[in-house]
């Protein structure tokens, strides 16, 4: 009796331990195609719409780079938006290493990272929901 009453109140503590989990999704972009950068932001938005909670990050990495450098002025409306609605913005050091951009050139909204592929690793081993941006 004593064990079937912990058993229950052991599976009803991790039960309420993972519903109060927060969801959390990651986006994979490395394409330096402006399509796909324009549907990676605007499933953001409406994926906050349905999941206002989301904890959300973007790993960009390769020539996606590119828009997240302080002389690009692709995006920038939509990278505002993104951060004030809570929106990490992960660029890649090993991809800035490769094509030869100082790491002080990305914009202050974006936070850079050692490597994309061990961004992804560490966040989807947590538990994150992972997407491959493209349109």
């Amino acid at each position: 009796m004593k064990k079937s009453f912990l058993l229950t109140v052991f599976i009803s503590l991790s039960a309420l331990s993972f519903a109060q989990q927060k969801m959390k999704l990651v986006f994979d972009l490395s394409s330096e195609d402006t399509l796909s950068h324009a549907a990676v932001y605007r499933q953001i938005n409406n994926v906050l719409v349905d999941i206002p909670d989301l904890q959300v990050e973007v790993v960009l990495h390769g020539q996606a780079v590119r828009y997240m450098l302080k002389d690009s002025s692709y995006f920038n409306s939509r990278i505002a938006t993104a951060k004030s609605k809570g929106v990490t913005l992960a660029v890649c050091n090993n991809s800035l290493r490769r094509l030869k951009i100082d790491p002080s050139q990305v914009k202050s909204e974006a936070i850079v990272v050692p490597s994309a592929v061990g961004e992804l690793v560490r966040k989807q081993h947590d538990g994150w929901a992972y997407i491959k941006a493209g349109h």
